[in-house]
């Protein structure tokens, strides 16, 4: 019998399987990436496990999120950091790839004739006709992006605040192709995008609020 007050007595110590520390890292996950209000993050369901794979490892090996001025890579850096090991990293992005995919608001507008005509001159060679990407050319699929988060990474290329990493080949090649695109372009090219293969569209809680053929309040 041991002799140590009760209070002593060292509790054993319970650790997590690997499946559960995925499980965790997952839900983890969800409090960003997910179509619910107050979202910081894309909504990753239904996008390619290769791409996620290659992006997560980007971020836990600081190819991506050292830039402290690109605030949301910066955080993404921060947490990618919790992945302890490969099977953590692959767990989570089979898990999200597995999801069906969300449908998302439409919150993008712009010329739709001249988005698709800028997106078959400088789009379509990688990410296909119908932004279905390919892998060969490390490029993704279009399909699950979201307006907002879309308009937000071209940008983000655009001013050398992603792809700037000599080990971003992928970001390097946007990086490039991005280069000197005026806004408006950038805003027509994303707004065909998603008209044309992107989300499936959700409505707004404010459009929810506003009766049928009613004038819109704002």
């Amino acid at each position: 019998m041991s002799c140590l007050p009760e209070s002593k007595i060292a509790e054993p110590q319970l650790t997590l399987t690997d499946q559960e520390r995925g499980e965790a890292l997952v839900a983890e996950c969800m409090l960003c990436h997910s179509n619910k209000e107050a979202q910081r993050g894309p909504i990753l369901h239904g996008m390619e496990t290769w791409y996620l794979i290659d992006q997560l490892e980007k971020f836990r090996s600081g190819v991506r999120g050292n830039l402290a001025s690109n605030r949301s890579e910066y955080l993404m850096g921060i947490g990618a950091k919790k992945i302890q090991s490969d099977y953590e990293l692959v767990y989570v992005a089979n898990w999200f790839s597995e999801q069906d995919p969300l449908p998302a608001i439409r919150t993008i507008k712009g010329d739709i004739e001249d988005g698709q005509s800028v997106y078959v001159q400088r789009c379509v060679s990688c990410h296909g006709e119908n932004g279905e990407g390919n892998r060969q050319f490390v490029a993704p699929s279009l399909q699950r992006l979201e307006g907002w988060y879309f308009l937000e990474q071209m940008r983000k290329f655009r001013s050398g605040q992603r792809g700037y990493h000599i080990k971003d080949i992928g970001g390097q090649s946007m990086a490039a192709a991005s280069n000197e695109i005026s806004d408006r372009t950038l805003r027509n090219v994303v707004a065909y995008c998603i008209d044309a293969f992107g989300p499936e569209e959700e409505i707004s809680e404010r459009d929810r609020l506003v009766p049928r053929g009613a004038r819109r309040p704002f």
